[in-house]
């Protein structure tokens, strides 16, 4: 919970932000009150260090129950949106293997 964890959690948003890493998946913080309170994320937002998307993708629990709840939440709206888009590497992936099956 130091600086090192706060140079992960930036380095995974950095990532994100820059298309590097391409899935928008959940950020899970887990301590509501410590993590509001250490940083100003509606600072961010209005300063223009992240938008609101990229905001969007924090998620503030306080339990492992609730952590799970959300990142499972998650990964299936990400898994809808790349059903989605025909452009996605995974979707892709899946056109190819039903023109060789003829599923």
């Amino acid at each position: 919970g130091g600086l090192g964890t706060c140079d992960e959690l930036f380095e995974l948003m950095t990532l994100m932000q820059t298309g590097k890493i391409k899935r928008k998946l959940p950020i899970i913080l887990i301590g509501k009150k410590f993590w509001k309170a250490c940083i100003n994320w509606e600072a961010f937002v209005e300063y223009g260090m992240i938008s609101e998307s990229d905001a969007s993708q924090l998620h503030f629990v306080d339990t492992a129950e609730e952590a799970f709840q959300c990142l499972t939440k998650g990964i299936l709206e990400v898994e809808g949106q790349e059903a989605l888009c025909p452009s996605s590497p995974k979707a892709s992936k899946r056109s190819l293997q039903e023109t060789r099956t003829g599923a």
